[in-house]
């Protein structure tokens, strides 16, 4: 995983999140439920949400990634 630069967490978790709330965007789209059914709401909290809280545990595990290197210089 470091390889990748997955080396803690929050980058792990984070793109989860992102690779769940873009799945639920995707099948949002190509299903399209009815607007007011259960399904549309819980695909449209999941795409929205997990998206959105993916992106902020991303950006925080890029700053904790980023003072770690800059500690070790």
């Amino acid at each position: 995983m470091s390889r990748l630069g997955l080396t803690n967490i929050y980058l792990k978790c984070g793109l989860v999140l992102i690779v769940i709330g873009l799945v639920c965007a995707v099948t949002l789209f190509a299903v399209v439920p009815p607007a007011n059914s259960t399904s549309f709401q819980l695909l449209m909290w999941g795409a929205q949400g997990g998206f959105l809280s993916g992106l902020v545990l991303y950006i925080i595990g890029r700053v904790v990634h980023a003072t770690r290197q800059s500690r070790r210089a």
